[in-house]
């Protein structure tokens, strides 16, 4: 997995940047930093679905263990949007493990990924504004980026919208699902010679 960060995030991920050539066989991730009432908040995006996972109000402890913190929300978010039973959820944060693994933090942007970053950094700013707090714990965190991954987003050339929490379900699903296919036992009686 890669995650391109901006220059404002740079700086607080300077220990963990790594120079490394875009992988496109690795998940792509692009985020963000932002102060949103005073407080340091991460936004960051995959790619293809544009699905955002929210972080707010980091510490420098967090930014010590991004990396760590990042896997973590990702395999949460995943096992929660997917909603299996216990063992199908244990098999698919394995998979989130194997996809997630190694974590190469690098610097850039994609203005396409950025412009929706700032919408969702539009919606925090104007939910926390009315609320006049930001989502104080992790599962506050996931509850709005619920909220703004089932806004459609266009991304350039699709002939219709998407819907970030649809489209990261289906990918997981479909992994998950290719995976099990892939190792599930044959179903082939096999021959016995008889002599």
């Amino acid at each position: 997995m890669q995650i391109h960060v901006s220059r404002a995030l740079s700086t607080d991920l300077k220990r963990f940047l790594v120079q490394a050539p875009v992988n496109l066989q690795a998940m792509q991730w692009y985020a963000h930093r932002v102060h949103v009432l005073g407080r340091k908040c991460v936004i960051a995006m995959e790619a293809r679905s544009r699905y955002a996972i929210v972080m707010t109000g980091l510490r420098k402890a967090d930014f010590d263990q991004f990396p760590t913190l990042f896997h973590d929300r990702l395999w949460r978010e995943a096992v929660t949007i997917c909603n299996l039973d216990e063992v199908r959820s244990e098999r698919l944060a394995g998979l989130v493990d194997l996809v997630a693994q190694p974590v190469e933090i690098i610097t850039g942007f994609d203005r396409s990924v950025l412009a929706h970053i700032r919408d969702v950094v539009w919606v925090l700013e104007d939910k926390a504004q009315e609320v006049g707090s930001l989502p104080g714990s992790a599962a506050e965190e996931f509850a709005f980026g619920l909220y703004v991954n089932e806004t459609p987003r266009f991304r350039g050339g699709d002939p219709e919208s998407i819907y970030p929490l649809k489209v990261m379900r289906g990918f997981w699903l479909g992994l998950l699902e290719r995976t099990e296919r892939r190792n599930s036992p044959d179903n082939v009686v096999p021959f016995n010679r008889l002599h």
